[in-house]
């Protein structure tokens, strides 16, 4: 019998400790995949925020000299769709590269995070949308004062998030052997390491409709800017899980590091 104590003992021991371990690794994963996140995007914020600034000092009659600014957002930045200048009524005046020209004239003044900047004159990132280039993606804008300190409009980039959360999370991922999904508020995938689940939503989609524990657990991300949770998915395979939250301007993404539970 005392054997058998010491042997379920040592076991529990080894079980928690294994437990342990795995939870610090997923949480030096989140941590690396947080951070890798927020430089990319306070890279972004200080190209925008100069390029809004030379835009005003610039005046919008100097369109050479405008597009030269948006097309220097673009630059080494392959997740970055284009730039462009929405005017003070939410008209896309000027955008590059080229084979997005097309769409200059465009009205988005409907678009939610057109409207916020618009009403707040305050730099931003919206929530994924489909935008008026046809693609699924997030918008950073700028505002633009001239030097009266008047306000133009804002400068946007527009973002492919899945590519530019991949470039820091696959080599997180392969590093450390774990998985990764990063989220919005609203339940929706930005990013998930198997590439069938980005974009569906965590907390309507049918895939999702019978794990009750990992939408209750999506929702505790959610009210919680960090933690550890447990989950089922897909049937019989439980997968432990660690989080954090990264914010940018006015928007929050959760980061989830998961991996299976041996």
């Amino acid at each position: 019998m005392r054997r058998f104590v010491l042997v379920a003992t040592a076991f529990l021991f080894l079980f928690m400790a294994g437990q342990a371990f795995a939870a610090d690794n997923l949480s030096s994963a989140a941590s690396k995949i947080e951070s890798g996140i927020l430089n990319i995007l306070n890279g972004i914020e200080g190209t925008i925020s100069r390029a809004a600034k030379e835009t005003g000092k610039a005046s919008l009659n100097h369109e050479t000299e405008v597009r030269k600014l948006l097309q220097s957002c673009n630059t080494g930045r392959p997740y970055v769709i284009d730039s462009a200048f929405i005017d003070s009524k939410g008209i896309m005046k000027f955008i590059e590269p080229e084979q997005y020209r097309k769409h200059e004239g465009s009205d988005i003044s409907k678009q939610e995070a057109v409207i916020k900047m618009l009403k707040t004159q305050k730099p931003g990132m919206g929530n994924v949308f489909v935008s008026v280039e046809g693609i699924k993606s997030i918008d950073i804008q700028h505002p633009v004062f001239s030097k009266g300190k008047q306000f133009l409009g804002a400068l946007s980039m527009l973002v492919n998030q899945d590519e530019m959360i991949r470039t820091v999370a696959a080599t997180v991922e392969k590093e450390l052997s774990v998985r990764c999904w990063v989220m919005q508020k609203d339940g929706m995938l930005l990013y998930e390491t198997d590439p069938a689940q980005t974009g569906l939503n965590l907390f309507t989609d049918p895939l999702y409709k019978d794990y009750p524990e990992l939408i209750a657990l999506g929702k505790r991300m959610v009210e919680e800017k960090k933690g550890m949770g447990f989950y089922t998915f897909p049937v019989h395979v439980t997968k432990q899980a660690v989080w954090k939250t990264a914010h940018f301007f006015n928007n929050d993404w959760i980061v989830v590091a998961y991996k299976e539970v041996k």
